[in-house]
């Protein structure tokens, strides 16, 4: 677990010093430097990869969550926009009689497009990765039985469900020039999980039978976002 924080934590140092060295090397004329608030809406689900047989598990339908956080975005050009933030991103899914809710501190490094649309108007398109840690989950059934279902794999540990997520990350956003100081931005992202998140478990059925499973767990989340930012450089 330690590890897996450490590279979270690498990644985050790695991105800072980046915009720090673009900051000493770029003269400041035309250079995008700005800090900011987003919050938003998920819209979460997953996918079962280790499930060859539909049937096995019911229908999932899109569980709604929130997402906010600090966000800052820089660049040595006009076009060419880097983003980096800590979130909190709600995550899970919803099924027949279950609903499962994921918590999450979310590290997004996305890398964007910029191009104008008309005055004082841009329009954004990037992608990106993330790395994600869960520190709180619930699953709730039609019987209001609650239980933590978040573990760190360690030795006789049976809950479902990873803490740690990494994925990639697409976005495309409408940005707005209020002034020259604060600039508001309107748009949509998708998470797509590639790291497993559930755990293997064994479950007592009872006679002395064990049925052992892992769902192979990926995220899925669709977020609607606005954004205000100040720009650092005005």
């Amino acid at each position: 677990m330690k590890k897996q924080l450490q590279i979270l934590i690498l990644l985050l140092v790695i991105a800072n010093m980046a915009v720090a060295q673009n900051d000493l090397t770029t003269d400041t004329s035309g250079k995008i430097s700005r800090v900011g608030l987003q919050f938003g809406m998920n819209s979460a689900s997953m996918e079962f990869t280790k499930i060859s047989d539909p049937s096995i598990y019911p229908t999932l339908e899109f569980l709604p969550r929130l997402n906010a956080g600090i966000y800052s975005e820089s660049g040595a050009t006009e076009n060419f926009v880097f983003h980096i933030g800590l979130f909190y991103s709600g995550s899970g899914y919803m099924a027949q009689d279950e609903t499962v809710t994921l918590d999450y501190v979310q590290v997004p490094l996305v890398f964007n497009f910029r191009t104008d649309l008309f005055n004082k108007a841009y329009l954004q398109l990037g992608g990106g990765f993330y790395g994600a840690y869960a520190f709180s989950g619930k699953s709730v059934t039609d019987s209001q039985i609650n239980r933590d279902i978040i573990s760190t794999r360690e030795a006789d540990d049976i809950n479902e469900f990873y803490v740690l997520d990494l994925g990639l990350l697409f976005k495309a956003d409408f940005e707005y020039n209020i002034n020259e100081k604060r600039v508001i931005k309107i748009g949509a992202s998708y998470n797509f999980g590639v790291m497993n998140t559930s755990n293997e478990v064994t479950e007592d059925m009872g006679g002395g039978n064990n049925v052992t499973y892992d769902l192979g767990a990926k995220t899925r989340t669709l977020g609607i976002n606005l954004t205000y930012l100040i720009n650092l450089n005005k």
